[in-house]
This record gives structure tokens, C-alpha cells and sequence, in this order.
């Protein structure tokens, strides 16, 4: 037994782990139908569109989106991208799918010769009776299912939250009278999430019982799992979350042409947190511990050491961003600095039917002994509000004694004679002469360098104009950048700020991220122009 289970698990890896690949979601299809050339890539994969439409003969395949999905086998996390074309026909028959190239990790991958054939479309509804009934069956003529029959409603986890406290939402599809349609959102329409922080996330399955009641009437369920958003309230009060627009189109013999339809948005109740709050509160809003890592054993007089402190649990601590020296007015700690944070999450099932970020952020510091003798801070108390007790809490953290020695004796610096100090003088003379030079080749290639970058991000400022959010990164997935590169420009494009201030304010992977994209987006835009 324990070797057929070892074998299992071998066959299974494989299917993960296979490089780029291109099929066909159907190799049979009716006119009009859905059909999609798929290119399945790692979820890593850094992907580039050659183009967004090939062409063949009496048929051509439009670039339609890219989904990132995430499955999990033996407790292990797989991550795919799927990169989808949608293949169209002038006619029935039997086609050569058009080759499509795309650029996965820098190098072409072709989609190779494929087939699709294609029927005519039945011009009359099916009439037969019994256990397949006619309802589902529509013809080019019909209209299809009535508007009443099709809706999308945004939904939350949960309908009464505290200010802070993050929520889940996602869009659902409810229909009747009907196979189920294509869907996908109008991404020229905003969403409306008035006075609450969101963020979108893709790859995300959820699922909800398959036919629900709603309105006295039975509909049937289909999850909208392109996009999931964590949503964050700022201020109390009652407010209606996601309108926004979707398109819908039938399917197979269920057909009916794309109809553009508004959601209907979900109610949510914010209340405010309990007044007063404690002194030490801060703003988290959550379930949290507090730990202390890294802490040395042994210390010594004028030599740095560093520490960290880790706060973990689930919620919102996006106010929190020094939690040991920011509780200190004036500052209780001379001897000690702040270095950074680092800001780790996975999104997982919190509880039962609950699902968030687990977050695990951390914070690192750095001392200064300035005396012999123990050093020790007073003990650290963390305050946030928990939501599922409906109270403020507070967590303690003990320093440890540390024992501070004396300052260690440097080593001595033997004498020189007057030939060592005479090669010394001609060593340094060569080394200082060698470092100015590349001082200044080194200045001129910055100066260089951040001239092009404003050259760059400057015009495409100006070809971004007044598009935000969703609407600059659906303009720029159009373009055939991806994704997950479309969603950090959205993110970075301010309202008020333009991009040259955004470079200056950013890490400096962040930056080479930018310019990349700025570059690239560019040099796009300069070719569709020429052509």
C-alpha cells in the first residue's frame, strides 16, 4: 500500500509541473459559440502578447484576458496563468486555428498547428418534451431569457463590520431559464466602494450553494472568480458596495446575443469602535500576538545589535508602522532605531465560512549600547480591536535582561617604515585617482539614466491622461502587458501625482519595475502610431 501511495503522489507532481503549453477549450463547437485558445504557463511566469490578434483563413483570434489560478495538491501550492485568445469563424467548417506566439521567461512559444470545426447554428428550438425541457433551448431569432430571468449581485462575508475590520466581496451570477452564460465585467465601468479601502485579487475559487432563493424565486448560482476584493471600511455609516456594469452572452444551444446589465450592489452597516479607545491604541483592528526574534545573547559597549518584532494574526494593520518606539512621546529610546519593515500575508480560511489575510509583519530595530550593565526596555504593550469580542485587547511582550560587557579593544595598528609608508603614498594616490575618475563616469551615466526615465515616464503620463483604476488597467491589458503588471501601474498612478514623483518615492526594485513597464508600453504605443 505505502508504495502504491508513493507512486500516486509521483504521477500527480507531473501534471504541475510542465512548462508553457497551448490547447483548445473545445475542438467541436456550434457558430457563435465561446471558444478560447489557452496558453497555461506557470503562475511565476513572466508573459509579453506578440500581438493581440492573428489572423488565418476565415478565422482569427482576438486576445481576451489572462486568469491566474491556484490549486492545491498534497498540501502543496501550485500557481497557474492562463493566457486566453478568442478564436471567431465567418462560417461553419472545419479550420486551421491561426498560430499564436507569445513570450513566456523571454523566449517565443508557438501554439502549433490545431484544428476547429465548426457547425451551423440549429435555426429552430428544440420542442421536444419530458425529463429535457424546451425552456433552455434558443435559436438566432429568440430573445433568450427575459432581463429578470439574469442578474449579478455583489456580495460580502458579512453585513454589519466595525470601522477597519477587512470584509470579502465578490460578484455572483444568478440566472434562470438558461445554461449558464459567459460572463466578465464592462472594465470601462468603475466600481463604486464609497468610503472603503479595496484591493482586487485574482486566482481566488470560492464557492456558494449551487441554487439559491431569491425574491421568492429559484435561481441558479455561478461565482464571478476573476476578481475578489478585500474591502476595508474608513468612517461609520450605510453604504451600498460594488455597482458596476457586466456583460453577459449565451452559450451552446442556450444562446442569446451579449446584453450589458448593472449589478445589484450588497448593503453593509459600518459602526464605529467603541469610544474611548485605550491610550496605547493604534488602529489595528484584528486578532493579533506579538513575538521577539533574533534578540542577542551577549552585547558589548558602542556595538550595534538588532532585533525584530513580529506581529501576526488576521485583520487590518495598515496604521501600525513602528509598534515599539511610536508609543513613546517624546522619544523613551535614544538608543535605539528603527530600520524597516517587512510585510508578509497569505490568504487562507480564518474560521469556518471566514476567509482573509494572515498577516505576519515585521519590524527591525537597531541599538546602541551607550553604558555597561543590563539592558532592558520596559515591557511592550501592543492594544488593537478585536472584532469577534467586540472589545479593545492588549497583548504583552517581556524583554529579556541583556547583559552589555565592555567595549572590546581594537587591534593595533603596527608602525610603518619609510619604504611601506612611501609605496603606501603611491597606492593611495593611484586608488584616490582611480575613484574619481569613476566617481565621474559614474555621475555623468546617473544624470544620463535619470533624464531618460523622466523623458519616459512623462509621456506616458501624457498618454494615460485622465484614466485610473480599472480603466488604465484594462487600457493597458489591451496593449498586452499583463496582468499583474497592469494592476502595480493602476496602483501606482495617482490622481494628483504624476509618475516622475512616484518613481522618486518608490524602492528600487519597484523602480526598475516602472521603468520596465514604461519602456515597454512606450515603445508600443510609438509602433501602433507609425503603423
Amino acid at each position: 500500500m505505502k508504495r502504491f501511495l508513493l507512486l500516486l503522489l509521483l504521477g500527480v507532481l507531473p501534471l504541475f509541473a510542465q512548462g508553457p503549453k497551448f490547447y483548445l477549450s473545445q475542438t467541436r463547437a456550434d457558430l457563435g459559440d465561446a471558444v478560447f485558445i489557452i496558453l497555461e504557463t506557470e503562475g511565476s511566469a513572466q508573459v509579453r502578447l506578440i500581438e493581440k490578434e492573428w489572423n488565418g483563413q476565415g478565422i482569427k483570434a482576438v486576445y481576451w484576458g489572462t486568469e491566474e489560478n491556484t490549486t492545491i495538491v498534497n498540501f502543496k501550492v501550485y500557481r497557474k496563468k492562463l493566457i486566453k485568445y478568442r478564436l471567431t469563424a465567418s462560417a461553419p467548417g472545419r479550420y486551421s486555428v491561426p498560430e499564436i506566439e507569445v513570450e513566456v521567461d523571454g523566449q517565443k512559444v508557438a501554439s502549433g498547428m490545431m484544428a476547429l470545426e465548426i457547425s451551423p447554428r440549429s435555426s429552430t428550438t428544440n420542442k421536444s418534451s419530458g425529463f429535457f425541457s424546451n425552456r433552455y433551448f434558443f435559436s438566432e431569432e429568440t430573445d433568450g431569457p427575459e432581463d429578470g430571468d439574469l442578474k449579478v449581485l455583489f456580495r460580502t462575508n458579512k453585513e454589519q463590520v466595525w470601522v477597519g475590520e477587512p470584509i470579502l466581496g465578490f460578484f455572483t451570477l444568478y440566472y434562470r431559464n438558461a445554461i449558464r452564460p459567459y460572463i466578465d465585467r464592462d472594465f470601462s465601468s468603475s466600481i463604486e466602494f464609497p468610503y472603503f479601502r479595496s484591493e482586487a485579487l485574482s486566482g481566488i475559487n470560492l464557492l456558494i450553494p449551487e441554487q439559491v432563493i431569491y425574491e421568492g424565486i429559484e435561481f441558479e448560482t455561478a461565482v464571478y472568480n476573476k476578481e475578489t476584493f478585500i474591502l476595508t471600511p474608513l468612517r461609520k455609516g450605510e453604504y451600498s458596495l460594488g455597482s458596476t456594469v457586466f456583460h453577459l452572452e449565451g452559450r451552446q444551444q442556450s444562446f442569446f446575443h451579449m446584453r450589458s446589465i448593472k449589478t445589484i450592489p450588497s448593503k453593509i452597516f459600518v459602526k464605529d469602535l467603541p469610544s474611548p479607545a485605550p491610550t496605547g491604541f493604534k488602529g489595528a483592528v484584528g486578532n493579533f500576538k506579538i513575538s521577539l526574534e533574533e534578540y542577542p545573547k551577549a552585547a558589548f559597549l558602542g556595538e550595534p545589535f538588532q532585533f525584530k518584532l513580529t506581529i501576526s494574526g488576521n485583520g487590518n494593520l495598515s496604521s501600525i508602522k513602528d509598534p515599539l518606539l511610536s508609543v513613546c512621546d517624546p522619544p523613551c529610546y535614544p538608543e535605539i532605531t528603527f530600520l524597516q519593515t517587512r510585510q508578509q500575508r497569505d490568504f487562507r480560511e480564518l474560521g469556518p465560512g471566514e476567509f482573509g489575510f494572515y498577516l505576519n509583519h515585521s519590524y527591525y530595530y537597531s541599538v546602541l549600547p551607550k553604558k555597561e550593565g543590563i539592558w532592558k526596555p520596559e515591557d511592550l504593550k501592543f492594544t488593537f480591536f478585536n472584532p469577534g469580542l467586540g472589545k479593545y485587547e492588549t497583548v504583552s511582550l517581556r524583554f529579556p535582561d541583556l547583559e552589555i560587557g565592555p567595549s572590546r579593544p581594537k587591534q593595533d595598528i603596527a608602525p610603518e617604515d619609510a619604504t611601506s609608508r612611501g609605496g603606501s603614498f603611491l597606492a593611495v594616490y593611484i586608488l584616490l585617482s582611480s575613484l574619481l575618475i569613476g566617481a565621474g563616469i559614474f555621475a555623468v551615466l546617473t544624470l544620463r539614466k535619470k533624464y531618460q526615465a523622466e523623458v519616459i515616464l512623462k509621456r506616458l503620463d501624457l498618454w494615460i491622461g485622465s484614466k485610473r483604476g480599472f480603466v488604465l488597467k484594462h487600457s493597458v491589458m489591451t496593449k498586452g502587458l499583463p496582468e499583474e503588471e497592469a494592476s502595480l501601474l493602476a496602483g501606482w498612478k495617482s490622481e494628483t501625482v504624476p509618475l516622475t514623483e512616484t518613481y522618486k518615492s518608490l524602492g528600487p526594485s519597484s523602480r526598475e519595475t516602472l521603468l520596465r513597464i514604461s519602456r515597454w508600453l512606450s515603445d508600443k504605443i510609438q509602433k501602433e502610431e507609425s503603423e
